[in-house]
Formats: C-alpha cells, structure tokens, sequence
C-alpha cells in the first residue's frame, strides 16, 4: 500500500560557464565529469530508492545547474533509472531547468518522450546588456527560439525566469522584459530579485564599488508594477515570487512551501521526509568517492521538532498569497494561531503588512515588499 506522496529533486552540477551572480552547486564541467557523475547518480538513485518503495512520486524535478547540458542519450537513461527505481505515478509534473542556447528540436522531442512535460528557460532578462552583465551566455533571440520551438514540438507548460535588480536596470528594460514574455504567452513567470551572494564575481565587484545597482526604491517599483502587469494580463500569483495562469502552479515548488515530502538525489541536494530534514555532500569528489564505497552520502541530518514544524508552517505559508491557512494550523499543530501569536498579528496589521480574512492570514501588498521582517516575527 501506498504511504506518502514524494517529490523527486534531481541536480545536475553542470554548466558551460558560471554566471556572474551564481553561487549554486554548480561548475563548468571538465572531460569525462558529466559521465561519471551520471553513472554515480543513476549508482544513487538504485540505492536510495529501496527506502522509498511505499512513496509515490507525484512530481519531479531536473534542477542544476543546467540540465538541458546534458545530451540526448544521456537524459534518457537518467530518467530511465528514475522510472525504474521509483513507484511514479502517470499524470505527475515533471520539470526540467533549460537555458535558452542549449536546447534544440531533438531534445524537445527526446524530453516529450521520456515524460518530461514541463520546462523552465532561466532567461533572466530580454535585453542583450543586461544579459551580458549577468554572465549569462543566451541572448533575447535565443529566448524567443526555445519559447516558438517547445510550443511547436508539443510543450503545453512551459515557464520563464525573470530577474529584477539586475546591474543597470531600469524600470522600462524590467517592464520591457515582463512584456515580452507575456506576449510569448508562457504558461508560468517567476520573478526573483538579485542577491549579492559571496564567492560570486558579482560580489567581487560589490564590495570594489563598481556594482552599478538600482535603488531599494527602484527595485520596490518594480516588483509592484510586475504584480499589477502581470495580474491585467491574467497572472495569477500564487507565491511571492511565482506567477502563474490558472492551474498552472508550479506543483513541485508548492511542495516546499507547504510542508510537504520532497527527496534531493545528487551533488548537495537538500531533501525533506518524515521530519526530518538532511542533504547531500557538495563536494564531486566526496560524492563519487562515497558512493563507489557504498557508503551514504546524507550530512547534517536535523529532527525537526514542533517548534521548526510550526515556524516552517508559518514562514513558507506566509510566502503564498493565499497565507497561512489557520484552520489547517489547529488541525496539524492542535494550537489556535490567532491566540498564539496574537503579539504578533496585531504589531503586524497596524504595520498594514498582513491582514486576515475567512480562516487565512496573508500578507498586504505592502506586506510582500516586507516579507523577511514579518517572517522574523513569527519565527520562535
């Protein structure tokens, strides 16, 4: 008999060159990496699912990294081992991440085949400079080829990454971009603001001072023109930073933000089961070397107690723009949120950042542009 719903993440660390702000488990992969990773992995996936034999996975997830670097034999028999090893249902969401330059037909038609029916084009922005500044190794006419080329081979969920706060945006190349994708009519948008991470070129140049950024003020903008555009063009948005049309949420992230079961496979992959949270070690060489020892491969394995359960109830339900669902609070936790943490809902609405209304507590629009410093008042 079945227990528990699963989602599979798979990560491939792989790239054709690291961009300019990421600070991913991810490099440019040397002669003869990519095959004896993909061996190592498929050696992973045998061995890890003999855990999982009563969980049925119902959404999957090819992340990196770029995963569409990978050829046409070589995804094949990945996901070959995957249905081979894991109870998978029919109808599930099966994404794969794709950068713009390394699709072609072929591989459209290979993903189709094996049962890939989601993809999501990391294309960041429409403008060619901003692209530049980012590293990235696509420009626009590359976006618009994958887009037209997945639409005609079959691909009926297709979804783009946005980014705001890119070195030298302006709010009319940001909404210049929002503009084109819409007009690409994807099925799924998110947009995500740029974060200075350390050990990124980006940083580099942060802390020298020649990191030309748009201000708080400018970035604010922005994300409340992307929520207004993309709502007048019938985007629906469902977390902060996603938006979809309806029923095309993207089911394996909302795994993450509701508390559900997800299993990380590969380099530093992080996973979620039974309350227990573990990932994997991010080091290539640690990882092959483990598994050639038939050893595992899980760090940093943490029992979450009721307090982690509730503040992870909490912040990533307060990510959705539905909110935190308070019936379903007292059902899973035994506790009435409203008495709880009515400190912190009172100080919260006379902020004007969150409201509540017909059993959900959400955040304002306001309150979107404050997300992390609600989060921090809930978190005990």
């Amino acid at each position: 008999m079945m227990t528990n719903n699963l989602g599979l993440y798979v990560h491939i660390p792989f790239c054709e060159r690291k961009c300019n702000y990421c600070d991913f488990n991810s490099s440019v992969s040397k002669e003869g990496q990519r095959s004896k990773y993909l061996k190592t992995l498929i050696e992973e996936i045998k061995r890890v699912s003999l855990s999982y034999k009563n969980n049925n996975v119902d959404s999957i997830f090819i992340g990196g990294g770029t995963p569409s670097i990978l050829s046409v034999n070589e995804i094949t028999v990945l996901v070959s081992a995957l249905k081979d090893n894991f109870s998978i249902e029919n109808n599930l969401e099966f994404t794969i991440e794709a950068n713009p330059n390394s699709i072609d037909e072929e591989k459209l038609k290979t993903y189709l085949n094996i049962g890939i029916n989601r993809i999501s084009f990391g294309a960041q922005s429409f403008q060619d400079k901003e692209l530049e500044i980012l590293g990235r190794i696509h420009r626009a006419k590359d976006i618009y080829k994958v887009i037209n080329l997945s639409k005609k081979v079959g691909f009926k969920n297709v979804s783009l990454d946005l980014m705001e706060g890119i070195p030298l945006q302006t709010m009319d190349s940001f909404m210049d971009s929002l503009n084109k994708a819409v007009e690409l009519d994807v099925n799924h948008i998110s947009v995500y603001g740029l974060i200075i991470e350390e050990d990124t070129i980006f940083y580099k140049w942060y802390k020298e001072g020649t990191l030309s950024l748009p201000s708080e003020e400018t970035e604010r903008k922005m994300y409340r023109e992307c929520k207004r555009f993309l709502k007048d063009n019938e985007y629906f948005q469902y977390e902060i930073s996603n938006f979809s049309k309806k029923g095309f949420e993207s089911k394996h992230n909302l795994k993450y933000w509701e508390g559900k079961d997800y299993l990380g496979l590969g380099l530093g992959s992080h996973s979620k089961v039974n309350n227990k949270r573990f990932e994997n070690v991010s080091s290539y060489s640690d990882y092959l070397d483990l598994i050639k020892n038939n050893k595992s491969t899980i760090i940093n394995i943490e029992n979450l107690k009721e307090q982690d359960l509730i503040n992870e109830y909490i912040i990533f339900g307060i990510r959705k723009t539905k909110g935190i669902n308070l019936l379903g609070f007292k059902k899973t936790f035994n506790l009435d949120f409203l008495k709880e943490y009515s400190q912190e809902i009172d100080k919260n609405v006379k902020n004007g950042y969150i409201k509540v209304n017909d059993d959900y507590l959400f955040l304002t629009d306001l309150g979107m542009d404050f997300s992390n410093k609600v989060e921090l008042d809930f978190y005990r």
